[in-house]
């Protein structure tokens, strides 16, 4: 283990599996966010996005998965959790990822039948 592993948090270490560990130890939605968009290991990047999802994160976390991941399966995760419908139809309409454009329409109809309302009850 190198000296700059030791200075560095886990989450930043060099060695994928450290940092795939390392997602349980974080609660800052932040961090999560962080590796998700930057990440190299896709499995990190959705391990990470599995353990955000369960903190149910702000819009905020959503749309700035939304804006600067590249992983597109990460993109279509975050649109579909997504309730802000300006920011899905943005998705929906300039979205790179044909997939992740489809995922937004699904998700702006889902929103506006209100297809899952029976399930808060």
């Amino acid at each position: 283990m190198g000296l700059l592993n030791r200075l560095r948090p886990k989450w930043r270490h060099s060695n994928p599996d450290v940092r795939m560990e390392s997602i349980s130890e974080v609660e800052d939605p932040a961090i999560l966010v962080e590796m998700i968009v930057t990440d190299g290991e896709w499995f990190v990047r959705h391990r990470a996005f599995d353990a955000l999802r369960e903190m149910n994160p702000d819009e905020a976390h959503l749309r700035r998965l939304m804006r600067e991941s590249e992983d597109e399966e990460i993109r279509r995760k975050a649109v579909k959790v997504m309730t802000d419908e300006s920011e899905i139809e943005r998705v929906a309409r300039e979205d790179q990822y044909l997939y992740v454009r489809d995922a937004a329409n699904h998700r702006l109809e889902e929103l506006r039948t209100r297809l899952w309302d029976h399930l808060a009850k």
